[in-house]
């Protein structure tokens, strides 16, 4: 903890976990006070703190440390680090706490959401997991093992039959790795092995769409992205972009791809890429968000041996490893301006040179970008060079989001649920109930395909053959943003409209509400009464943002409260 830091990090049973300020350190603290290898701290049948040499020193309780000799800490004892404080706590579940709650997979979703946009905003990681078990009895075991393991501000859920989610906010990925890989270990040694899949914010997605196609490539051992074949294309504003790409796809010129996240810009640039003359050659990926400025830079042009601190040997770069092929640049306007100016001069010399070397290497590679950001703006505020956009912008393709392709929704569904079934080996491939067709084409779909995607792999889960319908699918979601995005005078419209979603109420009656629903309900009621009707409180109250509660609001069918006055 310190001033605008709170965060809980789970310990290993053995191993050391660095702190520090470095991206790469197992518990990362974003504090100038902080040095970038602080301190380490030893788990074992003992647990000792070590200072690294750092600048401002580490002191146990008010003992300062000299570096090199560890000294012994346990529960109570405070680490002081300058600015920042550790406070080493015993384990909940080892205190008698109750195990874990197991969360619906539509609470796991919005606290998903809530947890991307603070991660964004405090520039924090976190760790999401998915766990596929065998057999109800692994189920079991793997349930029990997370909920005594897992912190109170962790969440665990279920995705589907068998199938468990986790939820570790401000977690680095080698901590959360630890934790979970421990778990799998301890359900192999009780006999109940199980598939783990984990991704973690910002390297593996933003969204929550991205992290939980992500997570379901990893359980599953397929691709993360999956094929948008040319023939479910039904839309005409489709069928012109697959024209364009055709005819890019058939010269040199540089490809900019725009369009929202999740919308098929990476599938489109897969696909030019194996119709063009270098389909033969790599065709390498590299998400420009997920790596900070320092490892970008390294990923991109190479580094020599002893470039920097932990440059054992050397290593080609991504634009040296794709000689002849296609590097796909996702998420462009992130990339810092240093690395933009390099970038630059490499397209423009056709030369790349490794960080630490002055030798120039020759290459030969066609760049595909994308973003969902409008460049001409981000050129006029300076975060994007604008010779570099005209570079990229040799032939620009935006790709309409899923909303504006209705045709579209129907025919990916049904291909998706067939990739679903041939990854789950299952036999029976389910179809689409009228109900839901139409609560499908009614849906905005924020996240796209992906969400597309990620949504039909969890009904195929859920239905076991036969039909999908609406109980299948994520009802508390889906149906609150069709009614946000519906226009007040629009209700009797979409009550006579063939494609309109059942409106919240009659999707889920308040007689039908499961028990966790009506906890929900009943959490969001207390709420407001105690914060005197004032949403902005209620959430904070509730741990939940705005935007979050006023979602639940219109899922559980409550009216919008206004705040009492002189009210509390």
């Amino acid at each position: 903890m310190g001033e605008n830091i709170f965060a809980a990090f789970p310990l290993p049973e053995s191993g050391e976990v660095i702190v520090g300020r470095a991206p790469g350190a197992d518990i990362f603290i974003n504090h100038p006070s902080i040095s970038r290898q602080h301190c380490v701290l030893r788990m074992g049948s003992a647990m000792e703190v070590e200072d690294l040499g750092s600048v401002n020193g580490t002191k146990v309780n008010e003992t300062r440390l000299e570096p090199g000799r560890p000294a012994r800490v346990g529960p109570g004892d405070l680490i002081h680090l300058s600015g920042v404080t550790l406070v080493i706590q015993r384990h909940a579940a080892s205190a008698g706490r109750q195990p874990q709650k197991v969360w619906t997979h539509g609470y796991f979703e919005a606290r998903l959401e809530d947890e991307c946009e603070r991660a964004r905003r405090s520039g924090s990681s976190f760790l999401v997991a998915r766990l596929r078990c065998e057999s109800p009895a692994a189920e079991e075991i793997a349930e029990r093992a997370l909920g005594e393991r897992l912190r109170s501000l962790d969440i665990q859920a279920a995705y589907g039959p068998r199938e468990l989610e986790v939820l570790l906010p401000d977690t680095p990925r080698s901590v959360g790795e630890q934790l979970l890989t421990g778990i799998a270990e301890h359900c192999r040694r009780q006999g109940a092995p199980i598939a783990l899949g984990m991704a973690s914010y910002p390297q593996d997605g933003r969204d929550p769409e991205s992290l939980v196609a992500e997570l379901s490539a990893a359980v599953r051992g397929g691709p993360e992205a999956a094929a948008h074949e040319k023939a479910i294309v039904g839309c005409a504003a489709m069928q012109r972009i697959y024209q364009m790409a055709e005819r890019a796809a058939g010269s040199t010129i540089g490809v900019l791809l725009l369009g929202e996240t999740g919308a098929g810009k990476e599938i489109l640039a897969d696909w030019i890429h194996g119709r063009s003359q270098r389909a033969g050659r790599p065709f390498l990926r590299l998400n420009c968000a997920a790596l900070p400025e320092n490892l970008l830079e390294s990923e991109l042009f190479g580094y020599e041996k002893g470039a920097f601190t932990g440059a054992v040997r050397a290593k080609p770069g991504l634009i040296e490893a794709a000689e002849g092929g296609t590097v796909f640049l996702d998420e462009v306007a992130e990339m810092p301006l240093s690395v933009q100016a390099k970038l630059l001069r490499a397209i423009e010399a056709r030369q790349v040179s490794r960080l630490g070397s002055v030798r120039t290497l020759d290459v030969d590679v066609r760049f595909i970008a994308a973003t969902n950001r409008d460049l001409d703006r981000e050129t006029q505020r300076g975060t994007f060079r604008e010779d570099l956009f005209y570079r990229l912008n040799g032939f620009a393709i935006a790709v309409p989001p899923l909303r504006e392709r209705v045709e579209e929704i129907e025919p990916l569904a049904r291909h998706f649920i067939l990739q679903a079934c041939k990854q789950a080996g299952l036999a029976a491939v389910p179809t689409l109930s009228a109900e839901t067709k139409r609560c499908l084409l009614a849906y905005r779909w924020p996240g796209n395909l992906r969400e597309l995607r990620n949504t039909m792999e969890r009904a195929v889960l859920l239905c076991a053959g036969g039909a999908i319908t609406l109980d299948h699918l994520p009802l508390e979601k889906m149906t609150a943003k069709v009614a946000a995005a519906a226009p007040p005078a629009a209700g009797a419209e979409m009550r006579t409209d063939p494609r309109a979603a059942p409106a919240p109420e009659a999707a889920v009656p308040p007689a039908a509400e499961g028990p966790d629903r009506q906890a929900e309900r009943e959490r969001v009621i207390e709420a407001l009464a105690k914060c005197g009707g004032n949403q902005t409180r209620a959430a904070k109250l509730l741990g939940i943002s705005r935007r979050t509660l006023t979602t639940r609001l219109n899922a559980l069918g409550l009216p919008r409260p206004r705040k009492r006055s002189g009210g509390p």
